[in-house]
């Protein structure tokens, strides 16, 4: 593995306050009972990590197809808890990814975009069988929003709503956007120096992955972003030394998914592979995303073709939107999301 890849798996490595595998607990049988459970469950001939949290079984169920690639959400759970409200909340441990990961290593089988949004499906067909529920809503954040879009490309019939954050678009797009985007804070900020280097290098060559990821974007990043970042990577040795064991699977497995799904995102072009979208189609992006940068994504917004669609930007905000503003994230949510997916089935 490069270095390069390195500094952008350990850019993000630690998600949070790990926590220990929960052992599943099941409420009550009452229809309006809360649900809390997780558990490994037999997805795509492996066993997946699935954990289910909300306050009523009758809101709708929300499933969130984590990023990364690698960057499983359990340890960052109790950041979902003010969204248990008003939705079913399911986090997955992907395949290749934090539990997913620990219980099969490097000997994870079949890691591909196809293999994972295939999984994705029978997640979800699960959820509708233990949930009886008729459609999901499913929430993609960077590499989840490509294997989520993935998902509802299978199965539209599935969803009642697609919700994208750190909305991917193109690989090619995304790398030129990144160093426009580096070359011109440079500018900004009078970096003389690093004006120059980008200069002299120019645009990376879209077919060569070490040169997008030499582009150094920190600079460009939102505020908030940076400082997400910075706490994350401040908890590194607390969480080494309180739960070796699960930081391990969560850094491994980030490497290896890195690594493994490296093909699949520089084939990435969902304006031409993803225009169409068979349910209802939401982008709540952060106004100042870099990393997949938002201009990108509002592109491909405009170019989808879909029952109902809708864009909200988060001012301030960057890739991080759906952690560095919550509020008005889970604002989105709520009032944007929520009504259109109940009435088409959630």
């Amino acid at each position: 593995m490069s270095m390069s890849f390195k500094i952008r798996a350990l850019a993000i490595v630690a998600g949070g306050l790990l926590l220990g595998a929960v052992p599943a607990t099941f409420a009550a049988e009452s229809p309006n009972a809360g649900i809390d459970q997780s558990s490994f469950v037999s997805i795509g001939g492996i066993d997946q990590w699935i954990s289910i949290k909300g306050e009523d079984r009758r809101n709708p169920v929300l499933l969130v197809v984590h990023g990364g690639p690698g960057e499983s959400q359990w340890p960052v759970a109790d950041k979902y808890e003010p969204w248990e409200k008003a939705f079913t909340v399911v986090l997955w441990d992907q395949r290749g990814a934090g539990h997913t990961y620990g219980r099969y290593g490097a000997k994870t089988p079949d890691f591909s975009l196809k293999r994972i949004a295939r999984d994705g499906i029978e997640v979800t067909e699960y959820l509708r069988r233990t949930l009886a529920k008729k459609k999901i809503i499913v929430l993609g954040h960077s590499w989840g929003s490509t294997v989520a879009t993935a998902m509802v490309q299978l199965k539209p019939e599935l969803f009642a709503a697609y919700v994208g954050t750190g909305q991917a678009a193109s690989w090619k797009a995304t790398s030129n956007m990144r160093f426009d985007l580096a070359l011109a804070k440079a500018r900004e900020d009078g970096d003389a120096v690093t004006v120059k280097q980008l200069e002299e290098k120019g645009p990376p060559d879209p077919n060569d992955p070490e040169q997008a990821f030499a582009v150094n974007i920190w600079a460009a990043m939102a505020p908030s972003d940076q400082a997400w970042i910075g706490s994350l990577r401040a908890h590194i040795p607390e969480l080494k030394a309180k739960y070796p064991k699960d930081f391990q699977d969560f850094q491994d497995g980030f490497q290896f998914s890195v690594e493994h799904a490296l093909p699949d995102q520089m084939q990435l072009d969902l304006p031409k592979t993803a225009s169409k979208v068979g349910t209802a189609f939401f982008i709540i992006q952060g106004e100042h995303d870099v990393m997949t940068p938002t201009q990108a994504a509002i592109d491909y917004f405009n170019g989808v073709s879909a029952p109902t669609k809708e864009l909200i930007l988060i001012p301030g905000a960057g890739h991080f939107a759906f952690m560095t503003a919550p509020d008005a994230f889970l604002a989105g949510l709520i009032d944007k999301v929520r009504p259109v997916a109940i009435a088409r089935g959630a």
